[in-house]
């Protein structure tokens, strides 16, 4: 992929991204950022009797998974490592912080996933919900897959939820029109990758599931149809 197009579609997930964070407050009724992921959710068990975490959320947004993380680690020694290429994702995030009384867990980092460096054997969960997805090309991303493997400790957590196969259509007039993400895998190859990486890993859920929605684009609105692989591995 050029600069260009990596450009436009960045620019693209950035404008679609302030239209929705501008009309969705975290975890207002009835928006999108109601409740946090589930499959994150369920796995705060794991971690119940640590007197100490790392965690790295990638493209965490306004916070909508890593406060909830947060304020069930508040008692213990908690860091949470939050990444997005988003700025106003992450003044937002830095904000919601404050008013859910988990600042000192939160650490907001302005960053793209590509350049952020994960370091080696340092965190007990990390989470990508629908971002790794934006890493710039298929061989950056093969590449970030080993850097979040190598970065977890024993017993630690992977948690990835990737968009694959995506189509969008302009659903005024029927346009097919293209797909606004930087890594548009099949998914059965994504699958494949997934398996190869996290070899030997205890697989805690492993599923895909086609999704529909409708996403705000420049000049109209996308008719989005996903696969959604969700995959969690246990070290």
């Amino acid at each position: 992929m050029n600069n260009e197009t990596l450009k436009s579609i960045r620019d693209a997930e950035k404008e679609s991204h302030l239209e929705i964070y501008s009309t969705a407050k975290l975890f207002e009724s009835g928006s999108w950022l109601q409740n946090p992921v589930k499959t994150v959710v369920d796995l705060l068990d794991y971690f119940k009797d640590y007197c100490k975490l790392n965690i790295l959320d990638l493209g965490c947004g306004v916070g909508r998974n890593c406060i909830p993380i947060a304020q069930e680690f508040k008692k213990i020694s908690c860091n949470i490592d939050c990444v997005d290429i988003l700025d106003f994702a992450i003044e937002e995030l830095n904000k919601n912080s404050i008013d859910y009384g988990v600042e000192e867990e939160i650490n907001g980092i302005i960053s793209s996933i590509d350049d952020f460096t994960i370091k080696n054997n340092h965190y007990d969960l990390i989470i990508a919900v629908s971002a790794l997805e934006h890493i710039n090309s298929e061989i950056a991303f093969t590449e970030k897959l080993n850097e979040i493997k190598n970065g977890i400790r024993k017993n630690g957590i992977v948690c990835l939820i990737i968009n694959s196969e995506i189509t969008e259509i302009n659903k005024y007039n029927g346009q097919i029109l293209v797909p606004q993400f930087e890594v548009n895998l099949k998914t059965q190859n994504l699958s494949d990758l997934l398996n190869e990486t996290f070899d030997e890993w205890e697989v805690i859920k492993n599923t895909v599931c086609k999704q529909k929605y409708d996403i705000p684009r420049k000049d109209c609105i996308s008719d989005l149809t996903t696969d959604v692989v969700t995959f969690v591995v246990k070290k």
